[in-house]
């Protein structure tokens, strides 16, 4: 190599160190039990910052051209926040010390404030409580899941079409996977005002954890049906769907085929990072519903009569006296859990809560459905303003569902008169399946934004997840994202 091409590459080195930062690994733990802290905060005093994971672990990265005698401050509810220089952080321990709690301090201004009227004061105010503007939302967002059929069986009665035998139907589910997991991350900013259905989505880069022959299994399959169906339908036909009592009408030309063998390389590209940007940003939405009318939406909150709580602790974040409410089902509702409560501004600023039996069971017609889990963690951070912004959110969920029906699908054609029945295929459908989903939020810094700003924004898809087969520790280096648990830590695709 020229030496000026090498005088090139130390040069390159070096702006590279500089621009790109540098990293944090750590775990938190509590000083006197040493056991890890969970969603603790970790920020710098401009407010950017992380949270650690359910097991204390959390990463940061940060500008290199930050003076190492800067602080990094760790808080957390009952905890002392405490403040070290970086050039102090070398060990990858970081413990917190347990925050002593003068009483009086707390319950001066409402000597005998009940839980009642603390659930009242929550949904006060809102607007003066929390920052419901436009915003731009530095965030990480994981979604991780898995699928099992514990029985997949379909048996033939009849068909009028020679391709839909018993043979087809055996050899197609036996190339169904029987199980599958799968782990998505994406880092990106979440642009929009919390009042305006209306928001944007920017990724910036992504990472899939899964078995990319189990998807092809998905895409041959799906091809195959469309082949069949396009050499053996009428475009003017409707379908009468039926499984015993129940039944359907669908139009044939919303049966949609797959085109994507149509399309150039380049459109099957930019229809993937459509389709990839589309689907985080529908799930996001879903869960970013944290305010409706100016309340908080939160189905506890909002079926506040069908719990019963109670003051059961005070405690500090930082400086902030903090009532702990704890609550249970007064009758037949689903959830127990606690709520952390600003105790000077009536904010709630954390709720947790997990269902204690089924929140959904349905049997009917050889058709079920249980919802047996659903957990939540929803917590907010004050910024420079005064008001809270959302820094965490996880939400898991899992049911079973199951068939055992008979089915019958129809064609029927609008222009044949009389008889106009063109095919139909009976069938016995047995299935029973677990599915498992967890979405996991975490907002690094909200920088507020204006009306005009999110208007000219430009929503772009131009990113696709990176595909592994196994967890890789140096993906997201350079980068501040929540940690993955030892499950993630440890996922693999078997061969």
């Amino acid at each position: 190599m020229k030496k000026n091409q090498i005088l090139l590459v130390l040069i390159f080195n070096i702006i590279s160190n500089c621009f790109y930062g540098q990293e944090i690994n750590a775990i938190v733990k509590d000083s006197l039990s040493l056991e890890p802290v969970p969603f603790a905060s970790i920020y710098f005093k401009k407010g950017k910052g992380v949270i650690t994971n359910e097991e204390g672990f959390f990463r940061m990265q940060y500008d290199s051209l930050i003076p190492k005698s800067d602080s990094l401050f760790f808080s957390c509810m009952g905890y002392k926040t405490i403040g070290f220089p970086l050039e102090q952080l070398k060990d990858g321990v970081v413990y917190l010390p347990s925050q002593s709690i003068a009483l009086n301090s707390i319950v001066l201004s409402n000597k005998n404030i009940k839980a009642d009227e603390i659930l009242k004061a929550i949904q006060k105010n809102i607007s003066a409580k929390y920052e419901l503007g436009y915003t731009q939302k530095k965030l990480f967002f994981r979604e991780s899941g898995s699928q099992k059929f514990n029985k997949l069986d379909v048996v033939i009665k009849t068909t009028s079409i020679p391709e839909f035998n018993q043979t087809f139907w055996d050899s197609t589910m036996r190339m169904i996977p029987k199980q599958n997991e799968w782990y998505t991350e994406v880092l990106g900013s979440w642009y929009g005002s919390m009042r305006n259905k209306k928001q944007k989505l920017v990724l910036e880069k992504a990472l899939e954890l899964e078995d990319k022959k189990t998807s092809a299994v998905f895409e041959n399959i799906e091809k195959l049906f469309d082949t069949i169906l396009k050499e053996n339908i009428k475009t003017d036909s409707y379908f009468k769907v039926r499984t015993g009592l129940l039944g359907t009408k669908i139009e044939a030309n919303e049966v949609v085929f797959s085109s994507s063998d149509s399309l150039s390389i380049k459109q099957k590209d930019s229809l993937e990072r459509v389709n990839f940007s589309k689907g985080r940003k529908e799930i996001l939405s879903s869960q970013f519903k944290l305010f409706e009318e100016s309340q908080l939406n939160l189905s506890v909150l909002k079926k506040a009569s069908k719990y019963l709580f109670e003051i059961i602790d005070y405690t500090y974040l930082g400086d902030t006296p903090v009532y702990i409410l704890s609550f249970s089902p007064k009758g037949s509702a689903d959830y127990k859990g606690k709520i952390y409560v600003d105790a000077e501004i009536m904010a709630l600023i954390r709720i947790e809560y997990f269902n204690i039996q089924d929140v959904r069971d349905i049997n009917l017609f050889g058709l079920s459905f249980k919802l047996n889990l659903r957990e939540a963690v929803v917590q907010f951070k004050k910024m420079k303003s005064g008001k809270y912004t959302l820094e965490y959110m996880e939400y898991a969920s899992g049911f079973e569902s199951g068939i055992d029906r008979p089915l019958v699908i129809t064609e029927k054609n609008k222009i044949v008169k009389g008889r106009n029945k063109q095919n139909q295929l009976k069938m016995d459908l047995k299935m029973t399946n677990e599915q498992y989903n967890k979405f996991q939020i975490v907002v690094f810094e909200t920088l507020p934004i204006t009306s005009k700003k999110f208007e000219e924004l430009k929503e772009i898809a131009n990113v696709l997840p990176v595909n592994l087969t196994q967890y890789d520790p140096d993906f997201w280096k350079g980068y501040s994202i929540i940690e993955p648990n030892e499950a993630i830590r440890q996922f693999r695709l078997k061969n």
